[in-house]
Order: structure tokens, then C-alpha cells, then sequence
């Protein structure tokens, strides 16, 4: 969990549930063949690809990707839809928003409104310590 220091008191900017619901995301996502699926997924649109499409163009057998397919599932990023005698997958972008949001605030952007204070706010106060004649640490 994440903390931001605002006028002498500490906010967190993610719940605990939050933080929670987002590290199985994370783990799913961190292995080469489950970020090849779902960029397949995501190429097909909101209308989903089969799983036998998905192992085609990975060329990736069966097994492999039954259960690469379940864990991306479990953890709420794709959906999986009967239809016929094929599993439909496509993306369950509510997830991926959150997660996104999460990670462009932890790179700068602006999240619920907010700037968030970065390397620019870093470099202005170390020009004023320079101009002041102060001393500054970590090599600034």
C-alpha cells in the first residue's frame, strides 16, 4: 500500500481491499504467454475470440492455455461465454481501467482530479536549495 504525505497528515490513495483485488491482477499479468492472450482478446473486440482461435495464433497446446485462459478469468480480466461448443473470451475492461488508472497515477498523471507531485515538484525545491545556498543531500 501507497501513501501520500498532504499538509502533515498521511492519506492513502489505495484501500486495503483495493490493493488486494489488485495484486492477483498483477500476478496474472506478469507472464509472457497471459500478456500474448490477452492482446488476442483484446484484437477481437467486445464480441470475444474462441479458445481454440486464442491457441491457434499463440500455437499454444490446449492444456497450456486452458490454464493460462482460468487464471486470467479468475482474476476478473477476461470473461468467458458459453456459446455452442466454443468458450468465447473477451475483456473485462473494468479491471484493466482500474489497474490502468492505478499505474498512470503512480507515473505522474493526474488521478481523481489531482495532480500528483513528481520529479518537477523534486527539481523545483532543489533549485530553491541551490538558490538559498542550503545544502542538499542524495546528490542533488
Amino acid at each position: 500500500m501507497r501513501y501520500v504525505k498532504k499538509l502533515g497528515s498521511i492519506a492513502a490513495e489505495m484501500t486495503e481491499p483495493q490493493a488486494r483485488k489488485q495484486v492477483p491482477i498483477l500476478a496474472a499479468l506478469a507472464q509472457q504467454t497471459r500478456l500474448q492472450i490477452l492482446d488476442r482478446v483484446s484484437l477481437a473486440g467486445p464480441e470475444g475470440v474462441a479458445a481454440g482461435e486464442i491457441a491457434r495464433a499463440l500455437r499454444c497446446p490446449a492444456s497450456t492455455l486452458s490454464f493460462h485462459l482460468k487464471e486470467l478469468s479468475r482474476t476478473g480480466v477476461l470473461e468467458a461465454r458459453p456459446e455452442g461448443r466454443f468458450i468465447h473470451y473477451s475483456l473485462k475492461r473494468p479491471a484493466l481501467q482500474a489497474l490502468a488508472g492505478y499505474i498512470a497515477g503512480l507515473a505522474g498523471a493526474t488521478r481523481n482530479g489531482r495532480n500528483r507531485r513528481g520529479a518537477g515538484a523534486r527539481s523545483q525545491r532543489r533549485s530553491r536549495a541551490r538558490a538559498a545556498g542550503q545544502l542538499t543531500f542524495f546528490g542533488d
